[in-house]
Formats: structure tokens, sequence, C-alpha cells
């Protein structure tokens, strides 16, 4: 009976006891496995979107674009202005004397010289189809070369300033070539005056042309601070 209560106690406590722990350490198990069944989490990387540029103000826009520019120099407007001045000036004095017959002075008039002016000016080649004189062809180109030519025409922004200028002085510049033939085969003298308008319109015409080949005939080019 003693052994009966003796096995009877020790029942319970073998069923009570090993019965937790094995549940424990199942359980304990599955949570393992199924932690290590979970697919470990990896952080997603964004694609890096470059920030667009800030869009420039209109203010540096317009200032790079004036940068950019590159016109006449200041030295070559005056020149050219100055040029166009004197030619006006001679051709203004020539056309007086023709109309008036006044001598030029400075000039020679012994028939057979090389200079005479009033030979030259009086002579037939002086009338154009022998109705316009030469010196009013003169006056009149340089009526229109010394606005043309002026440091405002130069910066002008449309491009039929430029245009009309390089026109003009390539006319101006054949009937130059004209006039010097008509005084050394025609004529047979040289008038110093005439000399002096030949001179001037051939250092525009130069000057018109290496402007438009280096600069062009763009408008708004305007001349920056360079003499």
């Amino acid at each position: 009976m003693a052994s009966s209560k003796a096995r009877s106690g020790r029942r319970p406590a073998s069923s009570t006891g090993g019965k937790p722990a094995g549940g424990a350490a199942s359980r304990s198990a599955r949570t393992a496995a199924a932690v290590s069944a979970t697919p470990t989490s990896r952080p997603v990387t964004k694609p890096t979107v470059k920030a667009p540029d800030p869009e420039p103000v209109e203010d540096e826009i317009v200032e790079e674009k004036e940068t950019r520019r590159a016109g006449q120099p200041l030295w070559l407007q005056i020149v050219s202005f100055a040029l166009a001045i004197i030619g006006l000036a001679i051709s203004a004095y020539e056309t007086y004397a023709h109309f008036n017959g006044n001598h030029l002075a400075g000039c020679s008039t012994k028939g057979g010289a090389t200079f005479n002016c009033t030979a030259v000016i009086t002579s037939p080649q002086s009338m154009v189809f022998g109705v316009i004189p030469v010196a009013i062809l003169g006056l009149a180109f340089y009526v229109v070369a010394v606005p043309l030519f002026s440091p405002w025409a130069w910066r002008a922004k449309r491009r039929e300033v430029h245009l009309v200028r390089l026109v003009s002085v390539i006319v101006g510049m054949g009937f130059v070539m004209y006039l010097i033939y008509a005084e050394l085969y025609q004529i047979g003298d040289i008038c110093e005056y005439c000399t002096g308008v030949h001179i001037v319109t051939f250092l525009l015409f130069c000057i018109t042309v290496f402007s438009a080949a280096i600069w062009g005939l763009g408008g708004g080019r305007d001349s920056a601070s360079d003499a």
C-alpha cells in the first residue's frame, strides 16, 4: 500500500512536470522556424532624381547676350564719322566752285600741269550724261554718308542700316574708279580736291568692308567700352 501511494505520488509529478517543458520547447522551436522562414526585409533605395537647374533670371539672360555682343570699336565709329564729315565738306566746296566758276584754293591754273582742278571740274567728264554735275553726286553721297557713318548708325539694331552702308560704299567706290580713269586718261589732269574725296571714299570703303567681315551685318551690335 505504501508502494502504491509512492507510485501514485510520483505519477502526477512526472506527468505535470515533463509536459509543460516539452510544450514550451516545441513552441520556441516553431517560433524560431517561423522567424527564420520570414523573408528578411531590405531597405528600398529610391533612385536619386537630380533637381532641375533654376531658370536664369531675365536680367541675367539680357546681360549674357550683351556680353556676347562684340560691336565695332569706338575709334572705328569716330574715325569713319570724321571721314564722312570731311568728304561732305570737300564735296560741298567743289559743288559751290562748280556753279560759281570760282578757283579752288591751292589748285594750279596753268595749262599742261599735272594738278589742275579747274580743268577737271569744268571738263565734259564733270557732267554725268551731260546733265548732272559729278560734284552734285558727290555731295548727295556724303549727305547720306554722314548719318550712315555716325556712331548712332553703327549701333543701330536694324540690319537694313548696315546693309545700306555697305551697298553705298561699294557703289561709291565703283564711281570713284571711273572718275580716276577719266582724270588720268580722258582729261589728263588731276584735281587735288577730287583726289581727297577719292581717298576718303576709299577709306570708308575699307572700314565698312572690314567691319562687315569681322562683325557681320547683324543688328544690335552695341559697341562696348573699347577704343
